[in-house]
């Protein structure tokens, strides 16, 4: 049984050592004054000018106060200044926000126009002008006039949180479930704002204390009311603390501020990590361990590349022991398990299997265009000899879309929304092929267009013009630009309908054939997928679990797996049971020990539950990773009354039943 790891504290460093310092500082400001006699100390009942010492700890000032009272009754009242105005900075600017944000209209225009008015207007001029006309202020009323003026910087934050979660899919759901506006709001809404709301508070409360000692600093704020850091200064200042060198005038407050502001910034980075503990990942010192990891991979494979067996002569791509590994802090995930394939010009080859079993990384990686967390730890791709995980980066850059090119999945994320699809098309000629005559640019994109079968009028349009076939066709003209010999096509027909889909695919197929090029076909549909590929890999948490010739596969599969996928296609020749696999795909994170497929197989035996299998070939031309081999020469009948006994019993399995069944 494997051992459950144990989940990631959302306790960070930042946040330990903010809550630390700020906690330090009250704890400070409540016990002390118990004792200290404030009346003593803060009427000037002390000789002035007295340098520290045991009596007077920081001395005193001009006046004959004792500093260091001062020090501990200014600190919470400049705290509590931050607090207050962050409180209602906040608690206006999310009101205001939330309502321009979910309630389009008039009432989002009337919200932006006050905050981008207020936002034009200087807010520590007109603040020096307002504090200064009032009579006696209490900290309420100036923590009250500096959120009036700070607001709308929430607001907005808030305003733009809100209107991309109002057009998420969920929110879409919870209204046609019969939610009520409101409850939309409260119960979908604002449980994914909150974490905003957090970083949002920790700023105004910043941004609060910033502006209120700027008014201290300046005396508009009157000393006979409360203390204050900034009025510290103010009298430091006054009193020529600095030109008669009185560091312990000066010193401390300075300090104690600089302080209260390292606490807000770690407790605000420190937030941001507990309420997204995946943040952890993306600091300093994670870069710098990545930058590590990379130079320790990249040598490693210029390395292995060193001694390399001779490239097949046969194969344009090959792909030896491909490992790729995505670093999280529940530790490391292996979504790549030592792939190995080869295709030979013009041939078609697919690659299946359920979602998440690392179709599309393994394509990213070949390409080498994976990015951190994924590491590309160990492995070879040879393009006609050339090793693409060890050339320069300079090298690689002009064998991409030139000799190699990818037909990602999602046009629409593939395709800038803000270009015309010509100009995409254009940027890439002229990456590769430097510039040209405006009539050449113009021949060579409508040509581009027409290998796919779109009018040359489509390269004046923009992504959202276009319907979800014709972007999946813009998106192939791009990669087909430059004829490259191989295309990696990552689920080109993902999201589309029956006949466009049909579309797509003659398209690729005509493409492939015009240009020749070798063709690796990703998806997890297995019916389409045989209808156009030559060859076939199964891929099953990572790892490779059975390549061959489609046909081979088709008609005797060797993989419990593979011959699972088949069997839960319908066909139109005879009627069949239909299996589902039971189960469902392994967490790669904690991968069982032995065959991963282990808990959902039906030939399952001790051994798979302990040991790996190894990839062996028990028929010539295939390669199977099974335990089943090579004591059997083909794969048994599938046990399907015990796959499907709840059917079965009720009575919905067909008369005519594969021969699997009749013979089990």
């Amino acid at each position: 049984m494997t051992k459950k790891r144990a989940k990631p504290s959302k306790l960070n460093t930042e946040l330990i050592l903010g809550a630390a310092i700020l906690g330090a500082i009250i704890l400070f400001s409540l016990i002390t004054p118990i004792f200290i006699d404030k009346d003593d100390s803060l009427l000037g009942k002390f000789p002035p000018n007295v340098k520290p010492n045991s009596v007077n700890l920081l001395g005193t000032d001009l006046q004959g106060r004792d500093i260091f009272t001062t020090l501990v009754y200014a600190a919470p009242q400049t705290l509590q200044v931050g607090v207050v105005t962050g409180l209602i900075s906040l608690s206006f600017g999310t009101l205001m926000g939330v309502l321009a944000g979910f309630f389009p209209g008039r009432i989002d225009d009337i919200v932006r126009f006050i905050s981008d008015g207020l936002v034009a207007i200087p807010a520590i001029a007109f603040l020096m002008v307002f504090v200064a006309r009032m009579q006696n202020p209490s900290i309420y009323v100036i923590a009250l006039s500096i959120a009036c003026l700070t607001w709308p910087g929430s607001a907005r934050a808030i305003r733009s949180q809100v209107l991309t979660l109002r057009e998420r899919q969920y929110i879409s759901i919870a209204r046609s479930n019969g939610q009520k506006e409101l409850e939309v709001l409260f119960r979908e809404v604002m449980p994914n704002v909150f974490p905003l709301l957090l970083a949002q508070f920790i700023g105004a409360v910043n941004g609060g204390i910033g502006t209120a000692m700027a008014l201290e600093v300046l005396g508009l704020v009157p000393t006979r009311r409360f203390l204050s850091l900034g009025l510290m200064i103010f009298w430091v200042q006054r009193m020529g603390g600095v030109l008669r060198g009185m560091w312990y005038w000066w010193g401390p407050p300075i300090l104690l501020i600089a302080l209260i502001f390292a606490g807000l910034l770690f407790l605000s980075s420190g937030m941001n990590v507990f309420v997204n503990p995946r943040l952890a990942g993306y600091g300093a010192a994670a870069k710098r361990r990545t930058a590590a990891r990379i130079k320790e991979f990249l040598a490693a494979r210029r390395a292995a590349a060193k001694g390399m067996e001779p490239p097949d002569e046969d194969a344009i791509l090959e792909v030896r022991n491909l490992n790729v590994v995505y670093e999280t802090v529940e530790g490391p995930v292996k979504a790549v398990n030592d792939v190995s394939f080869s295709i030979k010009p013009g041939e078609r080859m697919g690659l299946i299997g359920e979602s998440g079993s690392g179709k599309t990384t393994a394509a990213t990686a070949m390409m080498r265009l994976s990015r951190p967390p994924a590491f590309i730890t160990h492995g070879q791709v040879l393009l006609e000899g050339r090793d693409l995980m060890s050339i320069p980066d300079e090298e690689l850059r002009r064998l991409r879309l030139k000799e190699i090119a990818m037909v990602p999945q999602a046009s629409m994320n593939a395709l800038n929304p803000v270009m015309r699809i010509g100009d995409q098309i254009k940027d890439a000629l002229i990456v590769h092929e430097g510039r040209m005559s405006r009539a050449a640019m113009e021949k060579r994109i409508a040509e581009a267009f027409g290998m796919v079968d779109l009018p040359a009028d489509v390269g004046k349009q923009y992504p959202h013009q276009l319907s979800g076939g014709m972007k999946q066709r813009a998106t192939m003209a791009i990669a087909v630009a430059l004829r490259p010999k191989v295309i990696l096509a990552d689920e080109p027909t993902s999201a589309l309908d029956v006949v466009v889909q049909k579309r797509v695919m003659m398209t690729l197929m005509r493409l492939q054939r015009d240009l020749g090029a070798a063709v690796m076909l990703i998806g997890h549909d297995i019916g389409l997928m045989t209808q156009f590929v030559d060859n076939l890999g199964v891929l099953y948490a990572g790892r490779l679990v059975e390549w061959a010739p489609v046909e081979d596969i088709l008609n005797d599969a060797l993989h419990p797996y593979s011959r699972m996928l088949i069997e839960s296609l319908p066909t139109l020749t005879r009627k069949k049971a239909l299996i589902g696999i039971p189960g469902m795909p392994p967490q790669l994170l904690n991968l069982p020990p032995g065959c991963p497929f282990a808990p959902r197989c039906p030939f399952v035996m001790d051994r798979c539950r302990e040991e790996m299998p190894e990839v062996q070939s028990p028929q010539p031309g295939r390669q199977v990773a099974c335990h089943l081999y090579p004591s059997h020469t083909a794969l048994p009948p599938l046990p399907i009354r015990d796959l499907i006994p709840e059917v079965l019993a009720e009575g919905l399995v067909p008369q005519v039943l594969p021969d699997a069944v009749a013979g089990d």
